[in-house]
């Protein structure tokens, strides 16, 4: 992180180094010279790109932590996905019936399309929390899969997708409301 504030300091300190270049340029001349309209106007090209850069420093300061997000839910949704697939395959290896087709089919097309989220720098905590709720409700779809608990659990899986659901669901608008509000 200490090396994106750096960069960005430094970048910054020279954005405002070359205001106060143009404002030393400017001040040379009076208001009624003929080059002082367009010193005046390299002047405020100049502020204008120290201004426009300093609304994208939190978007830069917060870069590095959702690329790490980013990874972290990619490979998380992924990796549920790899295992809903294990258990499709396991489910016949083990001659259970293909009824269990209705339970991971779902659970595996959910994992697999949930996976390419766009993480932003807005919502790039919430996905990441998102995915503990993913791998209780995968541990809780190969429990019952692999019959260790009984099967009324399906119950708790369809409610827990429902949330999963409706949670990203709303976490997608909060995000979208957020980005349209600034």
């Amino acid at each position: 992180m200490s090396k994106v504030r750096h960069e960005i300091e430094a970048e910054y300190r020279q954005l405002q180094q070359r205001l106060l270049a143009r404002h030393g340029e400017t001040a040379r001349y009076e208001a009624g010279d003929e080059n002082f309209g367009a010193e005046y106007a390299r002047l405020l090209q100049a502020a204008d790109e120290l201004l426009a850069f300093e609304k994208t420093i939190p978007a830069k300061l917060a870069e590095p932590e959702r690329q790490l997000s980013e990874r972290i839910v990619r490979i998380s949704w992924l990796g549920q996905t790899a295992v809903a697939l294990a258990l499709i395959v396991l489910t016949f290896a083990l001659g259970h019936s293909a009824w269990w087709l209705v339970v991971l089919v779902p659970h595996c097309i959910a994992t697999l399309s949930l996976s390419f989220q766009k993480v932003t720098d807005k919502n790039h905590r919430f996905y990441r929390h998102l995915t503990i709720g993913l791998h209780l409700e995968c541990l809780l779809v190969a429990l019952i899969t692999l019959s260790v608990i009984s099967l009324w659990f399906v119950i708790l899986a369809i409610i827990g997708w429902l949330v999963l659901a409706v949670t990203v669901s709303e976490g997608s608008g909060d995000a979208v409301k957020k980005g349209q509000s600034r």
